[in-house]
């Protein structure tokens, strides 16, 4: 049995966090002896990961529930609609640690097991820390969720861009969550390209369907419905979806827009909302089981600046619903490069809202209703986690 420790930033509610407590839960537990370790503890992810998983953090931070003051602490620590400057204060101090700190020192203080396999499963400060490790033995492996040029919020924390490509250099392997992650990083990085791995990020499309027939109590469906999940952040592009529905109802055209999920700028969101007038767009909050409401919707929509590999629109798919997108990583490799199987639009504020328009046409929807119950076929739970148990074993394998 292989010792494998997983280590990412939290357990808050987010597609790379869902994707490792899934992908934990389902690894063959007589192959592979497993510990899941937060950077900080927060998220209530860490109570799904099953029984004979390990869970340890590094940081408890208890004090920033009082900070924070919501209620939603449990989901995201980013839901505050008042500026609270202690708490950017405390953000801004704790960039700068990550900047400074020893890590040989913090490795060996923190990380006090011997694994035969250590992986980063996100970039930024889980990379940084495993590739500090002092353990010779070990393979260490980082798995890349995001666009490293479109999308690099971890450059923060570091000193430079030769550090990054230090830390992301220090690795036996490199996975990536699509082909444009890994386009994207070789080319920021001047990396070999054989060096670094594509895996699709493991869809659990039995468990999504079993979810997905629960009853929605708290919304009627009455107009054509997109539905869209996410962090309430600026990735997102949000803010741009809302001005894309104010021209739709300025046109006329009927639609309701669910956007379930909360963060930082949530506040500013809702405040947006009552400006534009927009009764017809429905802030649901965070849903431990989003996926009656994407079933229950006519279509989802993905109006974000940046993604990796986008879980909810994954999800989405294989739920069978007509699929809106902006054009950002990822989305080519689950609709098609040219559209086949969903509607991929420029990334911009102009064509989601074309995009949207064109989706509410009756010819054009009908025919990606046919188009992504084909797709559906792309995700196999079984297939993907068998894919990544004999990546981590040939691994651990090799001489």
């Amino acid at each position: 049995m292989k010792k494998v420790l997983f280590l990412i930033h939290t357990l808050q509610a987010g597609g790379a966090e869902k994707v490792l407590v899934d992908l934990v839960n389902a690894l063959d537990k007589n192959k592979f002896d497993i510990t899941v370790m937060t950077v900080c503890d927060f998220g209530d992810l860490k109570y799904q990961l099953n029984k004979n998983i390990k869970y340890r953090s590094i940081f408890k931070f208890k004090f920033l529930k009082k900070i924070t003051g919501n209620k939603k602490y449990g989901q995201t620590i980013n839901t505050s609609t008042k500026k609270n400057l202690l708490k950017e204060f405390l953000i801004n101090c704790y960039k700068s640690f990550w900047r400074i700190a020893n890590l040989d020192k913090f490795y060996r203080k923190h990380i006090k097991e011997e694994y035969d396999i250590e992986v980063a499963f996100l970039e930024g400060i889980p990379a940084k820390i495993i590739s500090h490790s002092s353990n010779p033995k070990s393979k260490k492996v980082v798995w890349l969720h995001v666009d490293l040029i479109n999308e690099n919020k971890s450059e923060c924390f570091f000193t430079s861009v030769d550090e990054q490509k230090q830390v992301y250099s220090a690795f036996d392997e490199i996975v990536c969550v699509s082909g444009v992650v890994k386009e994207s990083f070789c080319k920021k990085y001047d990396f070999d390209g054989n060096r670094v791995k594509v895996i699709y990020n493991p869809i659990n499309e039995k468990t999504i369907q079993k979810k997905s027939v629960e009853e929605i109590t708290d919304l009627t469906k009455t107009n054509f419905t997109f539905c869209t999940v996410g962090r309430l952040a600026k990735q997102k592009g949000y803010d741009r979806l809302l001005r894309a529905v104010k021209r739709l109802n300025d046109d006329n055209l009927a639609c309701d827009i669910w956007i379930i999920g909360v963060g930082v700028l949530e506040g500013e969101l809702k405040k947006q909302k009552e400006k534009l007038g927009l009764s017809n767009v429905y802030f649901l909050g965070y849903k431990n089981n989003p996926y009656p409401y994407i079933k229950n919707a006519d279509a989802f929509v993905c109006s974000s600046h940046a993604e990796g590999f986008s879980t909810s629109v994954s999800e989405a798919v294989v739920l069978g619903k007509p699929v809106v997108t902006t054009d950002c990583s990822g989305m080519r490799e689950i609709l098609g490069n040219n559209s086949e199987y969903g509607l991929i639009c420029k990334n911009d504020e102009e064509s989601l809202y074309m995009g949207l328009r064109s989706m509410m046409d009756g010819v054009i929807y009908d025919d990606y209703c046919c188009k992504v119950a084909e797709r559906k076929s792309m995700f196999n739970y079984e297939r993907s986690v068998s894919e990544i148990e004999n990546f981590l074993m040939e691994l651990v394998n090799e001489k």
